[in-house]
């Protein structure tokens, strides 16, 4: 059944696809546009496209709207403002826009109708006039969805009958009918097929064969020597003398030493290490003056080869130092001390961080810094308030950007305030209010 509408005034834009219907006063151009996307299947992202780009961004701004579209084995609906879609599926169902910010979107299986409800100001007349693509203005619409769904799938089986059966089904297509059981009013028609079967197949060219991979070797039994096989070399062909042709070239510094040869251990010659390369065929044999247990003076053994090696690798890395250098340099002595008004006395040989939680900000050399925590029931005191630390001979007072400050008090002289983040030399006799009863005297050694 393809859709139907009745007249009216509420603009609907119609596609195979489904439907998009606006509010009274929606342009010829949304309009045009809505259909455009919806027959390209651009969904209901495209509607909501065109609507932003015709009224802007704002969700005051769009108008209230009522879409159904197919999708698959689906129906996505999504609805805004006064309008209501009545949905004919398995679990029948009412969407409406009323009361909602945004808009209703449902995804609905199994429909088989969606009747859109009339307008404001529309009559209840019966939907009989068929619409299947364009723009109309109706108060109801009835679309059958099942038959919308249905299109692709009924699509399905004439595209099988086009396709090419399989190889497997092939023969038996060929096969009479009485020969599968077949009535003879439901075989179909042979002449196509022996058409088919009178042209000659194409013949394809022969494949060359296959090259093996592994040469194959012959059994143990078959085969009394190694020569005879194809590709293999018997040794026992090969003269293997002392010869010309040594393990090093004669321009090797490790030849130039001639030290002794392997043939120069026990046994001599009659030691299976005695003959070291293989000669090519053909060559002359070594003379018979030879040097006895040297055949050439150029072959060393391998204790005086790693020997070598050890004495070279001795002149290029010279032994260490007996004495190692220290990780760090010595700390130099400490210039003086402070004094907490709890009781602690710490040692300035490092840097010193006091504070209700203190914490070490940074690390000078290889020494973390002392950190000394001090009560502070008012919470005047920072977590890390004020850092002490030397340089060269001197004491630096340091306020870490504390919220209430830190005072210098200095005898003979006015309190001061430190800079925040400023450092202050102090010496011996000075003292650094904290707050909240908590001093720090700055104290000297001698």
């Amino acid at each position: 059944m393809p859709m139907l509408y009745a007249p009216g005034s509420t603009p609907v834009a119609v596609t195979p696809r489904g439907f998009a219907v606006f509010e009274h006063g929606a342009s010829a151009a949304l309009l045009a546009r809505v259909r455009s996307v919806v027959a390209d299947g651009r969904g209901l992202g495209g509607v909501i496209e065109s609507l932003t780009g015709a009224y802007g961004a704002s969700l005051t701004a769009i108008p209230s709207f009522a879409v159904a579209l197919a999708e698959g084995d689906a129906v996505r609906i999504a609805v805004r403002g006064d309008f209501a879609l009545d949905i004919d599926a398995d679990v029948p169902e009412r969407v409406s826009g009323t009361g909602v910010t945004t808009w209703t979107e449902r995804v609905v299986r199994g429909v088989r109708r969606v009747t859109l409800q009339s307008g404001p100001g529309d009559g209840a007349e019966p939907a009989e006039l068929p619409v299947a693509d364009g723009v109309v203005l109706a108060s109801t619409i009835v679309w059958d969805a099942a038959a919308a769904g249905a299109a692709p799938v009924a699509a399905a089986p004439a595209a099988a009958a086009e396709s090419p059966a399989p190889r497997g089904d092939r023969a038996a297509a060929r096969v009479p009918s009485a020969e599968r059981g077949d009535s003879p009013a439901d075989a179909p028609p042979q002449a196509p097929a022996q058409e088919a079967e009178a042209q000659p197949a194409p013949v394809a060219p022969p494949r060359p064969a296959p090259v093996p991979s592994v040469v194959s070797m012959p059994a143990v039994q078959d085969a009394p020597r190694l020569a005879d096989i194809p590709g293999m070399i018997d040794s026992s062909t090969v003269q293997s003398v002392a010869g010309d042709e040594t393990l090093l070239p004669e321009d090797s510094e490790l030849s130039q030493s001639r030290p002794e040869t392997l043939a120069e251990a026990p046994g001599g010659d009659d030691q299976p290490w005695a003959a070291t390369v293989i000669r090519p065929v053909g060559a002359a044999p070594a003379p018979a003056a030879a040097a006895p247990g040297d055949h050439d003076g150029a072959t060393i053994s391998l204790a005086q080869a790693r020997a070598l090696r050890a004495g070279r690798a001795a002149a290029a890395d010279p032994a260490p130092s007996s004495t190692t250098p220290p990780l760090a340099p010595p700390r130099p002595p400490a210039p003086g001390r402070i004094r907490v008004s709890t009781g602690q006395v710490v040692l300035l040989d490092r840097t010193v961080v006091i504070g209700r939680r203190p914490r070490s900000t940074r690390v000078s050399g290889t020494d973390l810094p002392h950190l000394v925590a001090v009560d502070s029931p008012q919470q005047d005191i920072s977590r890390s308030h004020v850092e002490l630390r030397v340089e060269g001979e001197s004491i630096v007072a340091t306020d870490l950007r504390t919220t209430n400050g830190t005072t210098l008090l200095r005898p003979g002289s006015d309190p001061v305030r430190l800079h925040p983040g400023e450092a202050t030399v102090v010496i011996p006799g000075d003292v650094l209010d904290l707050g909240d009863g908590i001093t720090v005297a700055i104290e000297g050694l001698t």
